[in-house]
């Protein structure tokens, strides 16, 4: 491969995830506002959570075999107006009903825009760069995130521990989503790049072959565990700061320290993963994370909330990159739709069984308790990643 042409679609897919990220990253939040609005408790709000993985999951493997078929512009274009139009119309969800509807809606788009931009860096990429490519990839996520949180905080409202209107924040999103979408529609340069290698081949590509590979399972089930502690920090900590009396801004910034601190550890994971090799740095940023998600349970102090965050933030930016590499790695050409999509299912599995269960807890426990949960389940994938090869 030329680096030219590497230069421009990797350029084109960061930018559209960037502000797609930050598109989501202002929705997610805010739907959790809005249904306090709406009177919902920490049940509730965890029914909400579980919404948004909820067509994703059942999508999920489909969208891995048409990946091949047509291509990943068009999943980037598809996405991304779904999740513009989405946050259109969630500017005027007023019912729980309605909510719900839009919030599985918008998860749908969501994975329509990740299957697009991981598949073109699955297979736009040699292998040997796959550290550096996916740790590019989601420093651009973690960039959309961090200020998709603050604009979400800001244009939510600043009195209170609730916004007066999340109308303001849900358009917001729509014009981040139009802004990243607007080079992939007018670039004639993103060809399909695997349709090629999957009609040359004569092996129909099906799942329960490709979960079979080595370390595939280890993998999803990593990912998926990283994956659905972010998830759930994104949906419970607006409900957090609700019960402490902490503004959607206060809120808005732990969140954009988070995504800043992921961001961060992901600039430079090509050159660590070089240094100290991909399996000890996975292991050891699952042990740190672990350490930090389960401390938060011993304190309200903002300050020293925003300290913890930051460094769990620091340590959750490295697993979901490397587990893009782990899962590309153990796939051939064309599988990697199907495998990416099977990284993406178990996410999402995760991201509904997750919020459901922590918002029971929430609602009877306290929101805290949720991230002593949190914790365990990292211990378990820090276990389980010690497999990687």
């Amino acid at each position: 491969m030329r680096s030219g042409i590497i230069q421009r679609w990797a350029l084109l897919t960061l930018f559209n995830s960037a502000l797609l990220q930050g598109a989501i990253y202002v929705i997610r939040p805010m739907i959790t506002y809005r249904g306090l609005e709406l009177g919902l408790d920490g049940t509730g709000i965890g029914v909400l959570g579980a919404l948004y993985a909820v067509l994703p999951v059942a999508l999920a493997v489909s969208f891995g075999r048409l990946v091949g078929k047509v291509g990943e512009k068009k999943f980037l274009l598809w996405g991304g107006f779904t999740v513009l139009v989405t946050g259109l119309l969630l500017s005027n969800a007023n019912s729980f009903l309605v909510l719900g509807i839009l919030t599985a809606i918008a998860g749908t788009g969501h994975l329509g825009v990740m299957v697009g931009g991981q598949t073109m860096m699955a297979n736009r990429s040699e292998p040997g760069s796959y550290d550096k490519y996916f740790g590019y990839y989601t420093f651009s996520a973690s960039l959309g995130q961090m200020v998709g949180s603050l604009l979400g905080g800001i244009s939510g409202g600043v009195n209170g521990s609730l916004p007066k209107s999340t109308a303001t924040a849900f358009l917001v999103s729509a014009v981040l989503a139009f802004i990243g979408v607007l080079p992939i529609l007018f670039t004639k340069s993103l060809k399909v790049s695997i349709a090629d290698k999957v009609a040359a081949s004569d092996h129909k590509v099906k799942a329960r072959d490709v979960i079979k590979n080595p370390g595939l399972k280890s993998a999803l089930f990593t990912s998926a565990a990283v994956s659905s502690t972010v998830d759930v920090l994104v949906i419970f900590l607006p409900l957090f700061g609700q019960e402490n009396n902490l503004s959607p801004v206060v809120v808005g910034t732990i969140l954009a320290i988070r995504s800043g601190a992921s961001m961060f550890s992901r600039l430079f994971l090509g050159e660590l993963s070089r240094i100290f090799g991909s399996k000890r740095i996975m292991i050891l940023s699952g042990f740190v994370a672990t350490i930090t998600i389960g401390s938060l349970i011993l304190t309200t102090n903002v300050l020293i909330i925003e300290a913890i965050i930051l460094v769990a933030g620091f340590a959750l930016g490295i697993g979901q990159p490397l587990t893009m590499a782990w899962v590309s790695l153990a796939s051939a050409p064309e599988e990697r739709g199907m495998a990416i999509s099977l990284r993406l299912t178990g996410n999402r599995v995760g991201q509904f069984i997750l919020p459901v269960g922590a918002g029971l807890v929430a609602g009877s426990m306290g929101v805290s308790s949720v991230f002593l949960g949190l914790a365990g389940l990292l211990a378990a994938s820090t276990l389980v990643s010690n497999r990687y090869e």
